[in-house]
């Protein structure tokens, strides 16, 4: 007739004698040596159960315990530029801060009506506001401002003595200059000397004077005015600016 072992599952060795323990799951004796302590996740962690267990008992820590450890957010862009997606809608802008300067530069900022600046879906009919280079009016890469829709393109209608024998000159609307404004005026027939780069005085909504202008002819047709690109209005020199 056989008999269990009173010492459970722990061997004896009187050579080598090792203390005995209760697995504290099963309540199997081991040796001590057998049994180890209990882990499982708490948070991000793994914590002691301070329970000692056989190898039969033990488990494995439980992956649904373990908090999920999201990364840092990325480092914030300084002077982000996303895509300015309200505009991408829309074909005109508006000229903001009519006749004032710039606080940073100092540069005028002139007077205006909205600018066209695509028409529709026709992409060959599309016009840029203010070129710089280009060819003549209503061409897809015009001359600096002959744009009829920007701002300070004007087809002339009349070349006149303002009545002290300077040159005063007569456009659609003068919405767009502004005093001191320097301009270009080009293919004036009658009153030829009109031709050329002038400062201009506005002197109502159709009409302005070319300072330092001598009126001389008689105005037969054409000629058209744009802003002189090469200076702001009122500026004999480039304008500079320091660290912003």
């Amino acid at each position: 007739m056989a008999y269990a072992s009173q010492s459970g599952r722990a061997s004896t060795d009187i050579n080598n004698p090792r203390a005995f323990a209760v697995c504290d799951r099963c309540a199997i004796w081991y040796n001590h040596y057998q049994l180890r302590w209990q882990y499982d996740w708490a948070g991000a962690s793994l914590i002691n159960k301070r329970i000692l267990v056989c190898s039969n008992c033990y488990d494995n820590p439980q992956e649904q315990l373990r908090a999920i450890v999201l990364p840092a957010d990325p480092t914030p862009i300084m002077n982000a530029r996303v895509e300015p997606y309200a505009w991408d809608e829309v074909d005109r802008r508006q000229v903001s801060g009519y006749d004032t300067t710039n606080a940073v530069t100092g540069i005028p900022v002139q007077a205006g009506p909205i600018r066209v600046t695509s028409l529709d879906d026709e992409a060959t009919e599309d016009k840029r506001v203010t070129q710089q280079t280009g060819e003549a009016p209503y061409g897809t890469n015009q001359l600096p401002g002959t744009d009829p829709n920007a701002v300070t393109y004007r087809n002339i209608v009349n070349v006149a003595n303002n009545g002290i024998g300077v040159i005063r000159v007569t456009v659609g609307l003068t919405s767009g200059f502004i005093s001191g404004q320097r301009v270009i005026i080009q293919e004036v027939e009658g009153v030829t000397n009109a031709n050329g780069r002038w400062t201009i005085t506005v002197i109502n909504q159709t009409q302005f004077d070319l300072r330092n202008s001598t009126y001389s002819g008689t105005y037969t047709s054409g000629g058209y005015v744009i802003n002189d690109p090469s200076l702001p209005p009122g500026f004999t020199e480039i304008p500079r600016t320091g660290p912003l």
